[in-house]
């Protein structure tokens, strides 16, 4: 989950290597929502590792490779053991991800790996499906901004 920190501090490092950022920083701080013209900006001066990751998946898929991607954007709700299957895969694609990156623990933030930890864990104790099914939610919503910010959608 991106947080307005994030994006401040972004926008500070963008700034310190030359590129203007008042108009974004002043946005940014009027609006209780992240605009998301501050959001393209950031990714097109310097793409989030999320939005890599998203996309490697969507690559995946269109190569036959997982269906990691369709399993999420589809949300197949009829069959409660997929979305157990679906977050736990997702899990570990964002750990296998992150052991690239030099700034992992931003990278697992922005992907919500805690989230999807902790709605597991919960399963297993309470066998409750509905936190499963919020988060799985919120990271159809996070892969389909990142799509609209790269032009796919």
């Amino acid at each position: 989950m991106l947080t307005k920190t994030d994006l401040l501090l972004l926008l500070t490092d963008i700034e310190e290597n030359g590129k203007n950022v008042d108009d974004k920083i002043t946005k940014l701080l009027k609006l209780e929502t992240i605009p998301y013209d501050v959001l393209k900006f950031i990714n097109d001066t310097r793409q989030f590792d999320v939005s890599v990751f998203y996309e490697l998946l969507r690559k995946n898929y269109n190569h036959k490779k997982s269906n990691l991607y369709i399993n999420l954007v589809k949300e197949d709700l009829a069959n409660p053991t997929e979305v157990l299957i679906t977050l736990s895969a997702l899990n570990l694609q964002i750990l296998l991800f992150a052991k690239k990156l030099s700034d992992d623990k931003m990278f697992l933030k922005h992907s919500r790996a805690e989230e999807i930890t902790r709605v597991l864990n919960n399963y297993y104790k309470t066998y409750d499906l509905i936190p499963c099914l919020k988060i799985l939610k919120l990271v159809k919503a996070d892969l389909i901004a990142f799509e609209q910010i790269n032009g796919h959608r």
